[in-house]
């Protein structure tokens, strides 16, 4: 939790500088349905294992989902910088695999390229996925209190995304945004002895409140 606020705040102040009439803000509440993918885990000492892993996003579980996005518009293009805080439960474990989330964070961080056609915006973005691990595989509990500033936060792995979107003008600056996209990532994560592998393929609704500069 410090980490991603610590993130948000780095974010503000880098930024404050430089508002003016075209920088826009968002956030935004909502939830994810993950596609099943392949979950590799390779412990030391014992044979790998690998199965087709069905998740759970569990959106008010714990601290809810929710995105936030910094925009900077120009002629109908925009430069973006974007945190979906994502999570994902095994929703199938097996006998040796009795717990695996990555449920405080599998923050998406994107850089985004958007263009307004036709009051349509459409997004790209390309970026990195910070996780949180939680897992007990074959009895054994991960330590979550490693990682980055001792919190259990790591640099995992990559991540796509499309999106599109549609915004409505509620008062001066502020205005409602809906959002539907599609992330696809894949990371490596530590376990205890080991790690696990897997790629996560998602679709999300949002919902949100934003404001232009």
């Amino acid at each position: 939790m410090r980490v991603r606020l610590s993130a948000l705040a780095m974010i503000i102040l880098l930024a404050a500088p430089l508002l003016g009439s075209d920088w826009m803000f968002e956030g935004f509440l909502g939830g994810a349905w993950n596609v099943p993918t392949y979950l590799t885990v390779v412990q030391k000492g014992y044979s790998d294992i690998s199965l087709k892993a069905e998740y759970e996003e569990r959106t008010f579980e714990g601290f809810p989902y929710y995105d936030l996005r910094l925009s900077r518009w120009s002629n109908n293009r925009a430069w973006e910088l974007e945190l979906v805080h994502h999570k994902i439960y095994l929703a199938n474990p097996s006998a040796e695999i009795q717990r695996f989330s990555i449920s405080d964070g599998f923050n998406i961080i994107t850089i985004n390229r958007a263009w307004n056609v036709r009051k349509i915006i459409w997004r790209l973005g390309v970026g990195v996925v910070l996780t949180h691990p939680e897992s007990t595989i074959r009895g054994s509990a991960f330590d979550e209190h490693k990682g980055l500033f001792g919190e259990g936060f790591y640099f995992s792995g990559v991540v796509l995304q499309a999106a599109v979107g549609k915004q409505a003008r509620l008062w001066r600056g502020l205005f409602l945004s809906l959002e539907g996209k599609v992330t696809a990532s894949f990371v490596q994560v530590p376990i205890h002895s080991g790690h696990a592998d897997l790629s996560n393929v998602a679709f999300h609704i949002l919902a949100g409140l934003g404001y232009r500069i």
